[in-house]
């Protein structure tokens, strides 16, 4: 399972890059508020394993990869690490 975490990221990294050439999507605010519900889901996916992580793992895929295709701006894509520092920041102070 733990191999499935890196492959989605460097496939969605693919597909962002893919689709930077095609020139698709839009800005705005509401991408990178969309890029951190994506890292923290993805983050969250990862830290609780083989519980509710196995649930939320197919869910996080499909929201980075929808939101590669659709976002594939870099400035909106910077919310990625906000979300996933967020969890973090959640477990260090929970």
């Amino acid at each position: 399972m733990a191999v499935l975490y890196p492959l989605v990221l460097v496939g969605a990294g693919y597909v962002l890059f893919k689709s930077r050439k095609r020139g698709l999507g839009v800005r705005g605010l509401f991408w990178s508020v969309a890029w951190a519900v994506a890292g923290a889901a993805f983050m969250f996916s990862f830290v609780t394993g083989l519980s509710i992580g196995l649930y939320l793992f197919p869910a996080a895929t499909f929201g980075i990869f929808w939101l590669a295709l659709n976002a594939p701006y870099g400035r909106e894509l910077s919310g990625f690490p906000v979300g996933i520092g967020a969890v973090l920041l959640g477990l260090l102070f929970a």
